[in-house]
């Protein structure tokens, strides 16, 4: 496990057969700039599997205002998969975040803690556990599908996912570069998978580009595999 720090520690774990646990990073906020940032990079995952992370964060300060924001990126320098800073928390909080990762894509999760100028305070993460079995809240996708189309042609990719689907989810396909457009329809296969798809809209040049889902639960967040759209 890396980091680049400006007050944060960090221990790697052994854990029992099955879990791959990393533990813990502790961000002391106080005296920083806005936007300044600390960041904890995870080993990267190569297996052809569903992953699930898991871990406890805490944002806490003594006049109850938030120290900054905690993203979970995958990668990339858009928009990140979760991320939270509405409020401090009281005590300490669970989530989850579901990774689908096909041969030959690999993923790395990076954790990224922005602080606020004059909000004093810890922004913290414990127990980040890599588990060997599907999340138990947060959706994971089937292996999203390359997409192939001629120019001039519409371009669609269609996201399947397991788990329960509710119309508070945001669910969205994200490029490589991070730009994210939201999916426009989505339909309940049975109680335990849902599909989504959303129409790409530029496909006036030749070009090869790389798209994943992204889904946002109450449990979590679920991100896919990328998917290639090639425009011939």
């Amino acid at each position: 496990m890396q980091n680049s720090n400006w007050g944060l520690n960090a221990v790697l774990k052994g854990t029992p057969e099955g879990v791959r646990r990393c533990s813990f990073m502790v961000v002391n906020a106080s005296g920083r700039a806005s936007g300044q940032k600390a960041h904890l990079y995870m080993p990267t995952l190569k297996e052809n599997d569903t992953h699930c992370i898991d871990f406890l964060y805490s944002l806490s300060s003594r006049d109850g205002a938030s120290p900054g924001t905690l993203n979970v990126n995958g990668g990339t320098q858009g928009n990140p998969v979760w991320n939270t800073s509405a409020t401090v928390t009281e005590g300490w909080v669970k989530t989850e975040l579901a990774i689908s990762t096909f041969w030959p894509n690999s993923y790395q999760v990076i954790f990224e803690a922005v602080s606020v100028q004059g909000r004093p305070g810890f922004i913290a993460i414990d127990d980040i556990r890599v588990l060997a079995h599907p999340c138990r809240k947060a959706p994971h996708f089937l292996r999203l599908q390359n997409v192939e189309v001629n120019v001039g042609q519409n371009a669609t990719f269609q996201c399947t996912a397991g788990g329960k689907w509710s119309q508070h989810d945001k669910l969205w396909l994200q490029q490589w570069n991070g730009r994210d457009t939201a999916l426009m329809v989505t339909r309940v296969v049975n109680h335990r998978r849902f599909t989504a798809t959303v129409s790409v809209g530029d496909t006036s040049q030749r070009s090869t580009s790389r798209y994943r889902c992204v889904i946002r639960s109450d449990g979590g967040s679920g991100v896919s595999n990328y998917a290639e759209l090639i425009v011939k």
